[in-house]
């Protein structure tokens, strides 16, 4: 009772303070304090009770306003009437106060935010997706921030527009296991900041070959207004950061509910938000105009050197290696020339991002540019347009199978045969044989794949569990000689061998790729480092082999795989298998797989099939 007399008379000195306020009970308090817009303002989760998602006390006005909207509320009151220059800290709390009759408005005149507000001079507001990016565990699911687009003549060109961005803060150096530890349990701070857009373009284009998509929002001017006081509120404050739930992507989206009152963006995202899933939610929610394609620097030499001849390509490189002057003796017409000359230039330019600047190179750079600019109407390929990653698959899985495993000779269980339900859920987010509408090509991606299996007199048990399978196979080619590879953290069980034992394993493997036969071909050495409890040698560690051929496309992939695995002592394991996959509709696929096994405990050979649906 004590409690409530003081609330009560905090309260009315705050209304005594400040004559314009309307007067108020502590019920309709209660009631303003549990609007969605006040909890969005305070970042508090919308489907719980937990405190808010801002971490850091410097936010709040009241002691306990992190777990409490109607203590900040109260405090906020208060504060405002007594010390009015805060309004100038807490611009769109001011402006949702104002507009809820609870405070009356002031002429404050908040110069250094008014002159920040006036150097942005923000008209529109873009939601950027930047693509997955396997090489760096940060981007493996892609990035999403915002642009900020000027006003007038400095809107023409996004290279003046501001790139808004939320991301951990991580030391230099900071080695990329303990990031991905760090990452996973919330051990980096998260802030919001701003830098020019040019560099994001050239971050991601032209350093790390990443495609960029970017969404003109359609919100108003006293949307774009109240997204960007709230931002000025978040100057400098921190939110513990969470690879998977709390990021980039989950913190845009409270920008935007914060911006358009009545929206609810994040409630699906409370346990794990990912761009792309992100971005669709926003693209579900009408927030969307104009979409456009930013292909990667690489992309785009890529479709260059496609349209050249094969003489041509042998230029290409000499110009930019300084072997060749100029194109006089080769032959070639005007437009050819000119093509030549662009591509050695894009190709030079290409190897230049992270190499330091030198005059020779400056100088060879700048003749190739005055070849490709001579007269005449030549004009670069176009990079044909992908299908939008938004209108690719879901990023979460549910598959239902049935199996059939027969054996040269007596099974594990006794039998000639095996016959089996498998039960799949994964996580996240892509395996090369999902449909590739919207996913970079090459690329699997698996976190927290289970599988249980159900098979007579054993009953159901764990099958199988990826912890992380993650593989990126970048083709070669004249230009570039990238190297693939692959790494797998998990549980298999050994269904062909005697007593079906669980092992922990580790695969690690690196190569090469080459375009072959309209898909791709790879070769990589590998290793694996297993743990069998079965065995006399408890940890094994076997090298071998991975080679195969896989297709990709929108509806039909497949892939023809052999593994080879020497461990030594215990004998080989050796196994081919072919696989296929048939794209129902855009979260629906069929999925067929045959495989021979040839292992040190018998052969076997079987066939799998399995429905599975996107969520």
């Amino acid at each position: 009772m004590r409690a409530k007399l003081k609330l009560a008379l905090t309260i009315l000195l705050g209304m005594c303070a400040s004559s314009a306020l309307f007067a108020t009970t502590m019920e309709s308090l209660q009631a303003y304090a549990a609007e969605p817009q006040w909890r969005a303002l305070l970042h508090f989760p919308k489907s719980s009770t937990g405190p808010s998602y801002v971490d850091d006390p410097r936010f709040f006005l009241a002691e306990t306003g992190r777990s409490s909207p109607l203590a900040e509320l109260t405090e906020t009151l208060a504060a405002f009437s007594a010390e009015p220059s805060l309004r100038c800290r807490y611009p769109a709390r001011e402006q949702w106060l104002v507009e809820k009759k609870l405070l009356a408005p002031a002429a404050q005149h908040c110069e250094e935010y008014r002159q920040w507000r006036d150097k942005l001079n923000v008209d529109a507001v873009v939601l950027v997706l930047a693509s997955s990016y396997l090489n760096s565990p940060s981007s493996m699911y892609g990035h999403t921030f915002l642009r900020l687009d000027p006003a007038g003549e400095r809107g023409d060109s996004d290279f003046l527009s501001y790139a808004l961005n939320f991301g951990a803060n991580i030391p230099p150096g900071e080695n990329d296991l303990l990031y991905a530890y760090r990452g996973l349990f919330g051990g980096y701070p998260g802030l919001f900041s701003m830098q020019p857009y040019y560099q994001k373009i050239q971050e991601y284009t032209r350093l790390e070959n990443r495609d960029m998509w970017e969404y003109r929002l359609t919100l108003a001017d006293e949307e774009i207004e109240r997204l960007l006081s709230h931002v000025w509120e978040l100057r400098n404050v921190n939110f513990d950061y969470f690879f998977f739930d709390e990021n980039c992507s989950y913190r845009l989206l409270e920008l935007l509910e914060v911006a358009r009152p009545g929206l609810d963006l994040t409630s699906p995202f409370e346990y794990a938000a990912m761009p792309v899933d992100t971005v669709r939610e926003v693209v579900d929610a009408g927030l969307v105009g104009q979409i456009d394609y930013r292909p990667s620097k690489r992309l785009e030499l890529d479709t260059l050197t496609a349209a050249l001849s094969a003489e041509q390509r042998v230029w290409v490189r000499q110009l930019a290696d300084g072997g060749k002057e100029d194109l006089a003796d080769t032959g070639l017409d005007a437009d050819a020339q000119r093509a030549t000359y662009l591509a050695a230039y894009r190709y030079l330019r290409y190897r230049l991002n992270t190499a330091p600047r030198t005059s020779e190179m400056a100088a060879r750079s700048l003749r190739l540019l005055r070849g490709a600019r001579k007269p005449g109407g030549f004009s670069a390929p176009v990079v044909s347009t992908p299908p939008r990653p938004e209108r690719g698959h879901r990023t979460s899985m549910f598959g239902l199978g049935v199996g059939y495993r027969e054996f040269s000779e007596q099974a594990p269980a006794g039998n000639e045969a095996l016959e089996y339900v498998d039960l799949d859920w994964r996580i996240s987010y892509h395996d090369a044989l999902d449909g590739m509408a919207g996913y970079p090509e090459g690329a699997s991606l698996v976190m927290g794949n289970l599988a249980l299996r159900w098979q007579d007199q054993e009953g159901v048990r764990l099958q199988r569990f990826d912890l992380v399978d993650i593989r990126s196979l970048s083709p070669r080619g004249e230009f570039f000689s990238p190297i693939s590879w692959q790494v797998q953290l998990g549980l298999e069980r050994l269904d062909d061998a005697p007593n079906q034992p669980l092992v922990a394993q580790i695969n690690a493997s690196g190569g090469g790729t080459w375009p072959v036969m309209k898909g791709v071909a790879y070769l990589m050495p590998a290793l694996r480092f297993e743990y069998n409890a079965d065995f006399r040698e408890d940890w094994r560690l076997a090298p071998g082999v991975n080679i195969g051929q896989l297709w990709q496309g929108t509806k039909y992939s497949a892939e023809l795989a052999g593994q080879w695995q020497d461990f030594s002592g215990a004998g080989e394991r050796k196994t081919l298998k072919l696989s296929g996959n048939y794209v129902w509709s855009a979260n629906s696929s069929l999925r067929l797989s045959i495989d021979y096994r040839d292992q040190p405990w018998g052969h076997s050979h079987g066939v799998a099939l399995s429905w599975r649906q996107h969520f």
